[in-house]
């Protein structure tokens, strides 16, 4: 890695989809890039994991059984040091139906399901790199 780059490989991410195919495609994708990927099935193993595991960024499903993807942003952010942790959201629905309440809701963007790796990949690289500093 060249002097001054920030190292974002490694990062814990947290993925949360209750569609155990797109949980695991975007664990597969940000795995293969090195980073440490949990996976939550629900909101409130989301919330659990989030406390445990203090993630450096979030996937969030918006649309799941129980407790939805806004319910559970809006508990981990309550939650000791995850206040500006960002939460990306995914939704099948269009920008107009689910995107403005994702951004008010403390969300970094708004991603439609269905996406390619190399959107997940890009997504993933310009925040963190954000996070740790353009050096």
């Amino acid at each position: 890695m060249p002097q001054g780059q920030p190292d974002i490989s490694n990062t814990t991410i947290l993925v949360v989809d209750d569609d155990e195919s797109v949980a695991g495609l975007l664990q597969a994708i940000l795995s293969r890039d090195g980073h440490s990927v949990h996976t939550a099935g629900d909101g409130d193993e989301a919330v659990r994991l989030a406390s445990e595991l203090k993630p450096s960024l979030i996937f969030m499903d918006i649309a799941m059984p129980g407790m939805n993807g806004y319910e559970a942003t809006a508990n981990i952010k309550q939650l000791p040091g995850m206040k500006d942790t960002p939460v990306i959201f995914l939704s099948g629905k269009s920008a107009e139906e689910d995107g403005g309440r994702a951004f008010a809701q403390g969300g970094l963007t708004y991603l439609r399901k269905p996406f390619s790796n190399q959107q997940i990949r890009d997504l993933v690289n310009l925040t963190l790199q954000s996070m740790f500093g353009n050096a």
